[in-house]
């Protein structure tokens, strides 16, 4: 082998060794992973201003029913509105900044996972993702987003670590890593969270009047058909003058029977505290007819379906009058502002919370001939009870009941309006006074003033300055109830602006509560047994004068002749029920020592008052 030969094969064993030794060496060196470098830092660390979010997505997977729920709120067209619930006005603007800010710097903390197949394990995966047929692990997506829809923060957030307390496995839609996490966002996918949930917002102290119709509809003929045929079992009312006096019922015997006040205070309750649990939109036909007149008019076939898809007819009334009327009657309350509002309950239905908020495709059909089974059981029965104890289950199928409300302002629940005071009539010879006599006039008045009758002037001008004090206040009692008369109309238009669009559902149990009837707020009086006539064993018999005590005699000074026969008996004058009662309680022998006693007289036990008849 030549000297050149010798020397590449040198250089070649060198450059292996040399390629060799670099493998080696980064094949003993720590796997770089990726996903680490990035503990510690913000998810989002571009988003500080929570101002800027605009809007609000959640987006959840029901695993028991395989459904996804949407909820989201967004401020368009100049006011917060629910997309996913059928744009219902939201009260969202405090609630969304809130969340924003509690989004805003949000760390990533350990690193729990780089690989997708771990997404079902830790609960991330994207409900919105329809390529993964998993139907288990699908975690909840919260994206909060500007004006313009693009995102500020887009997380899935899982499964709650175990044993720590505000901490989640989250990943960002577009990463694969699984993130522990501290989120103290107070986030509610609930629709009553984020609405005004006080249907009528009737404060109960101006609660005046309430009325309960209990009838039912022949729909097969139209027709209006009253439980009764008592007015005053058709139609409870009750009445009261304002909030410091208890409430009456209308026909009420007072002599027989009482107010169930534990039940009206309930019914009072309810109507002041009715929740929404759900909405569905009216035609913008039926809306703009109670917005416009106060009343809701069909105007179309299509709205007359609508109304009774729900519960609500056109029916003849007991007159041949067509009205509104609904499957479970009405209930009417009056408030001292002089609005009035009618209720309207329609069909019955069941379903889970989705199908309560929103409806959906897979709401059970009404089935009328089981809704009537069940309204037709006894006024105990509580078909709705037991749904209602899972409220907080999602998937549990709860009863509810549709609703339409409807507000009008009567003056009559202002009270009377103030009437002018008519002026005092001038006497007819009576002349005006000049002004050269006016001291000659002061001088007549004063001379009146002495006189036991004043003189035609003296009483014309007294009656004149009663008059004008009188007008000034008639003027401003008139202000003031002109005043509450511009106030209770706004209030009602106010008031159809916000039912016009909407059906109301509600929880059946509130329905239970509104619609009792009058047995059930009545209740009797029961009257204290008469107590027996006690025998006066110390007054003598009639006629016969009272024996002394033992060992002594009765004294001839002292003593009275006994009255006439025919002299009337005279009580003994009493200043008070409690002497009355002291009075009662002597022996009659110290009052009839002296005199003959009459015969003591039976106690007429107290008549019971007699039961009317039923018609």
């Amino acid at each position: 082998m030549n000297e050149t030969t010798r020397t590449l094969t040198f250089a070649g064993i060198a450059a292996v060794t040399l390629v060799a030794a670099y493998f080696t060496d980064r094949a003993s060196q720590p796997v770089q992973l990726t996903g680490y470098e990035n503990v510690g830092e913000e998810f989002y660390p571009e988003f500080t201003d929570p101002t800027q979010a605009k809007s609000l997505r959640v987006v959840s997977y029901n695993e028991d029913l395989a459904t996804l729920k949407v909820f989201n709120v967004e401020f368009k067209e100049g006011a917060w509105k629910i997309p996913s619930h059928h744009d219902y006005p939201a009260d969202a603007e405090d609630e969304l900044a809130e969340t924003a800010t509690s989004l805003v710097g949000v760390i990533r903390g350990a690193l729990e996972s780089r690989r997708k197949n771990d997404h079902e394990r830790f609960g991330v995966i994207d409900p919105l993702d329809e390529s993964n047929t998993n139907l288990k692990g699908r975690g909840q997506r919260l994206t909060l987003s500007k004006e313009g829809g693009a995102p500020l923060v887009d997380f899935i957030i899982g499964k709650q670590v175990p044993e720590q307390p505000n901490e989640y496995y989250v990943r960002k839609v577009d990463e694969d890593a699984v993130y522990r996490t501290k989120l103290n966002v107070d986030l509610s996918s609930e629709f009553s969270e984020w609405i005004e949930p006080d249907i009528l917002k009737v404060d109960r102290d101006r609660l005046i009047e309430i009325l309960i119709s209990h009838y039912s509809i022949d729909e097969a003929q139209q027709k209006i058909v009253y439980e009764s045929q008592t007015p005053e079992e058709n139609v409870t009312v009750l009445t009261r003058k304002n909030s410091t006096t208890p409430w009456e019922m209308r026909g009420l015997d007072k002599e027989t029977q009482k107010l169930n006040t534990a039940d009206v205070n309930q019914l009072v309750n309810t109507l002041t505290d009715l929740k929404i649990q759900g909405i569905r939109p009216k035609s913008s036909e039926l809306a703009a007819g109670l917005k416009e007149s106060g009343a809701l008019k069909p105007r179309t076939q299509l709205d007359l379906f609508d109304l009774q898809n729900k519960g609500f007819v056109l029916a003849r009334g007991p007159q041949g009058n067509t009205q509104l009327a609904s499957n479970e009657g009405e209930v009417v309350l009056a408030t001292s502002q002089g609005v009035v509002y009618s209720l309207y309950f329609g069909k019955i239905f069941t379903g889970s919370t989705l199908d309560i908020e929103v409806g959906n495709s897979s709401q059970k059909k009404d089935d009328k001939a089981d809704e009537k089974q069940g309204d037709a059981k006894s006024d105990d029965a509580k078909p709705a009870e037991n749904a209602e104890s899972e409220k907080g289950n999602d998937s549990a199928l709860k009863t509810s009941r549709y609703l339409l409300v409807t507000a009008a302002f009567d003056p009559a629940y202002l009270g009377d309006p103030p009437q002018k005071p008519e002026p005092p009539e001038k006497p007819a010879d009576l002349k005006e006074t000049p002004a050269t006599d006016k001291k000659e006039s002061e001088t007549d008045k004063k001379e009146a003033s002495a006189d036991e009758k004043p003189s035609p002037q003296a009483a014309y001008e007294k009656a004149m300055k009663a008059y004008q004090s009188q007008l000034k206040t008639y003027e401003r009692k008139l202000k003031e109830y002109d005043d509450k008369v511009a106030q209770g109309s706004e209030l009602a238009q106010e008031l159809n602006e916000r039912f016009a669009n909407w059906y109301y559902v509600i929880s059946a149990n509130s329905f239970e509560s509104l619609k009792l009837k009058r047995k059930a707020l009545v209740e009797p009086i029961e009257k204290p047994e008469a107590a027996p006539a006690k025998a006066n064993t110390t007054a003598p018999p009639a006629g016969k004068p009272a024996t002394p005590p033992a060992g002594k005699k009765p004294d001839p000074a002292t003593a009275k002749k006994p009255a006439p026969a025919n002299s009337e008996d005279k009580k003994p004058e009493t200043g008070s029920p409690a002497k009355d009662a002291e009075a009662a309680k002597k022996p009659a022998a110290e009052n009839s020592a002296s005199k003959p006693a009459p015969a003591p007289k039976e106690t007429p036990a107290k008549a019971k008052p007699q039961t009317p008849p039923e018609n």
